[in-house]
């Protein structure tokens, strides 16, 4: 990547002095991320924060290597030259964040590739001190987050605990991971999204290994050559069998060969982009996740259970992780602004036997149209759709019109096994940005 030209520095910021940790801990650290990474698999920026920045460091780097092995993952340090980080960084250009956000120096200039395929980058902390509260609630993390998610990427932001201004900064992403027992006074407010208490047990590997004695080492090699030698007259035997075969083949009469037809390519679903490109202004992008099962029995029971006061409610199939296996979200509300889906949350989390997880704000912007109705027509809406067995919601638009909508989706292709229920369902449903409130 080209060195970007800023104004000069003279003074860099302190590395962040960590206690010596050993390698075992570190180690476990990165294992823990690795665990939860899956938990992550749908979201496109997230900030991992700890008291112990050195734990929350390695973390991100344990999400960011599983995670880039299907995606690419830019890990951010707003600690300031955090060992773990700054281990990675190969090159001897000092600019990073803090010249990004002073002089607007682009990230992709800033980003240094960590691993061999292309995925995986670091993004220091640069020449400047990252502990400033204007960086941290600066709105271009929310632009830099909408871009991650239209790429399909992922942003990790190592932030210490501490920090002025880390409510806003995660307020700005998908959430939160607090490592290390972490809690944030705010947190019940936030999106927490994963939480890791403790490193992951590694075993460690022996520092020193017992000296082999020669004789034995003299064993070995006789033992070698020997095997050497009769793979070699085995492998002489069969070439000449192969010469013998090959010979009788010219002189045979010719034969021939049955023809096998190739097998056909699996069938795929392709998702169409949405019908409706210019309502996406207007979406009801967020929405309230209550948990997920792996099996859609679970999610319809609970549904079942407190429809009455689950506005929207409704169920996403949705691959979750790097093996993306399916998962049934229950998904609740439509709405515009975060708060009033965080408003939502807290009000669920209060209902008894409602939550068997902590549950999070969402982003779910795609949903499946069904169809749609004079104003008034609610029930006798959904009433047309209960045969199908199909959890299926009605928004009310701005002029009074009603839609019918099934799931709701962070992007486009999640939706693709609904769409093929529904389809199967003799339905004829439609991706599109979802539109309205809750009646």
């Amino acid at each position: 990547m080209s060195t970007p030209t800023t104004p000069t520095q003279t003074k860099r910021q302190t590395p962040v002095s960590m206690p010596e940790t050993p390698v075992g801990t570190a180690a476990g650290w990165e294992a823990a991320g690795r665990q939860i990474a899956p938990m992550l698999g749908s979201y496109s920026a997230a900030v991992v924060t700890s008291a112990d920045e050195f734990a929350a460091a390695h973390v991100a780097i344990g999400i960011g290597r599983v995670e880039s092995e299907h995606r690419r993952v830019a890990i951010g340090d707003l600690v300031g030259e955090v060992e773990p980080l700054q281990a990675l960084v190969r090159s001897d250009d000092p600019h990073g964040i803090s010249d990004s956000f002073a002089y607007g120096i682009s990230l992709n200039k800033i980003a240094r590739q960590v691993d061999g395929n292309g995925n995986l980058f670091v993004m220091p902390s640069g020449t400047g001190s990252v502990s400033d509260s204007e960086i941290f609630q600066n709105v271009r993390w929310q632009r830099l987050a909408n871009g991650f998610r239209e790429m399909g990427a992922l942003l990790l932001l190592v932030a210490p605990a501490n920090a002025p201004g880390l409510r806003e900064l995660i307020n700005q992403t998908d959430g939160v991971v607090l490592v290390d027992s972490s809690s944030l006074d705010f947190a019940p407010y936030l999106n927490v999204l994963a939480r890791v208490p403790a490193p992951v047990e590694v075993a460690e590997s022996k520092s020193a290994k017992q000296k082999v004695p020669a004789w034995r080492i003299a064993i070995y090699l006789i033992i070698l050559l020997a095997v050497l030698g009769v793979g070699a007259y085995m492998w002489y035997l069969k070439s000449q069998t192969i010469v013998k075969k090959a010979a009788v083949q010219r002189t045979a009469p010719a034969v021939k060969q049955a023809l096998v037809p190739a097998a056909a390519p699996p069938e795929t679903l392709a998702v169409a982009p949405p019908a409706n490109p210019q309502d996406s202004d207007a979406a009801a992008i967020f929405a309230v996740e209550l948990a997920a099962w792996n099996t859609p029995e679970d999610a319809k029971i609970k549904l079942m259970q407190f429809h009455d006061v689950l506005p929207g409610g409704t169920i996403a199939p949705v691959p979750i992780g790097i093996g993306r296996d399916l998962y049934y979200k229950l998904i609740a509300g439509a709405f515009r602004s975060k708060w009033k889906a965080q408003a939502l949350l807290t009000e669920l989390r209060q209902r008894p036997g409602l939550m068997d997880a902590p549950g999070t704000v969402v982003r779910t912007p795609y949903a499946l149209l069904l169809d749609s109705a004079a104003a008034g027509q609610t029930q006798a809406l959904v009433q047309q759709y209960i045969g199908s067995g199909q959890p299926v919601y009605v928004l009310e638009q701005p002029d009074g019109k009603l839609k019918l909508y099934a799931g709701a989706f962070e992007r486009p292709e999640d939706s693709a096994t609904l769409m093929a229920t529904l389809r199967a369902a003799k339905l004829n449903p439609i991706l599109v940005y979802r539109t309205g409130r809750t009646p």
